[in-house]
């Protein structure tokens, strides 16, 4: 069941990875940058507490990085020309969607492989 759970899970990653093709707007590029990119995950099974803090720092770096994105995208002015455009709108929407799903697919990812790790560790604990 886990191995499923896990596989699952990486490839909801894989298909959020080849989703992102729509890219971001030149106008958005411009005012908010680039896109966070994802962390690499390790393997909870056969990380290093070390390893998996430092997974956590990247994990926690990235999600304040794509708040502050989203937060940045949000805050779009109603009155420049881009936002007078319907398409834009609708790309801006659907681009937003896309990071706030890549963030919650990575924090999601994450979550499965600590709880993989927490679990190892357990079975070492009591052998």
């Amino acid at each position: 069941m886990k191995k499923l759970y896990s596989a699952l899970i990486l490839s909801a990653l894989a298909l959020l990875a080849a989703g992102q093709s729509q890219a971001a707007h030149p106008a958005l590029k411009r005012i908010c940058g680039a896109a966070p990119v994802v962390p690499e995950l390790i393997s909870g099974k056969t990380a290093t507490e070390a390893s998996m803090i430092q997974v956590a720092g990247s994990v926690r770096g990235f999600a304040d990085q794509s708040l502050a994105y989203l937060s940045c995208l949000d805050s779009q002015p109603a009155s420049t020309s881009y936002m007078a455009q319907p398409s834009f709108r609708a790309q801006l929407s659907a681009y937003r969607d896309q990071v706030a799903d890549r963030l919650e697919a990575t924090v999601d990812a994450y979550n499965a492989e600590l709880r993989n790790f927490k679990a190892q560790q357990a079975q070492v604990a009591q052998k």
